[in-house]
């Protein structure tokens, strides 16, 4: 497949090759789901189109991955359509590809948030600044123990943020060099 398209029509082997399905396994798809219509040519040759490859590609997650059985499969595409199982094929082909660095976020959105929290947090807090441990005379430092145990985690986690952006711009100057 290395001289086809994207937008290229598979034979049923070719088919069967980019999905990891023996062509026994499309043909009898084909008899259990109605809406899987490979172009026919003369012979019987079968055709898939690229829709078709993502509409199998999303019956195999639901059949494989999420061992739905075949009945509950034929609910969903009643109830959800078509389209619900051609995303579901998508997303995997959109996950399974390889990416440049470049378009690979290493510090997801939901971490940055949390280093600019500890951002704000440390500033209130003194690196020098120890609490007193809590004990049985010492019941009001309860919510002294709690911040500390933040305050180390926030660390904990700036130092990984840290160690993440090093090892970007490591990669990156690697990179240019090559």
């Amino acid at each position: 497949m290395q001289g086809k398209t994207t937008r290229a029509f598979r034979t049923i082997s070719e088919a069967g090759d980019e999905l990891g399905l023996q062509p026994h396994v499309l043909r009898f798809w084909e008899s259990k789901f109605s809406d899987i219509k490979p172009i026919k040519r003369g012979g019987g040759r079968r055709f898939y189109r690229p829709e078709d490859i993502e509409f199998i590609r999303g019956i195999k997650v639901l059949l494989h991955e999420e061992k739905q059985p075949i009945r509950e499969v034929q609910k969903r595409i009643r109830s959800g359509g078509i389209k619900e199982v051609i995303k579901i094929g998508q997303s995997i082909q959109k996950a399974s590809r390889q990416k440049e660095i470049n378009e690979t976020e290493l510090v997801p959105e939901r971490i940055k948030m949390v280093g600019e929290i500890y951002v704000e947090k440390s500033t209130t807090f003194s690196s020098t600044a120890k609490l007193a441990p809590l004990s049985s005379k010492n019941d009001g430092n309860l919510i002294d123990a709690k911040s500390d145990i933040d305050t180390s985690a926030n660390e904990d986690m700036q130092s990984a943020l840290e160690r993440l952006i090093t090892l970007r711009r490591r990669w990156l100057d690697f990179r240019g060099n090559t």
